[in-house]
């Protein structure tokens, strides 16, 4: 069940609304606030379950939301592969 968030172009409102499937997902949405239909849908980073378990054995957490949109850029994105790298190498070799 996908949970997205929003923000109203013209009252600046910020929520968000969770669907039973991506099937169900409009194509336009009207904000809760002031019923306009200038709603734009935020980036936001995936949550996962506190305690749960990942496919690779680590634990999947999901830090509260502060109501900001987590801003993830190249340097972020190249940090995080050479982290996988590192993850697999030290795998590979049973370090």
């Amino acid at each position: 069940m996908p949970i997205y968030e929003y923000v109203c172009q013209a009252c600046g409102q910020q929520f968000d609304k969770l669907f039973l499937s991506l099937s169900r997902v409009p194509k336009e949405m009207a904000c809760p606030a002031c019923n306009s239909m200038e709603v734009q849908r935020l980036v936001s980073a995936p949550a996962g379950r506190r305690g749960a378990s990942s496919s690779d054995g680590g634990e999947v957490t999901a830090e509260p939301a502060t109501g900001q949109t987590p801003v993830i850029g190249r340097k972020e994105i190249q940090a995080a592969q050479e982290k996988k790298r590192q993850l697999r190498e030290q795998a590979k070799y049973g370090d």
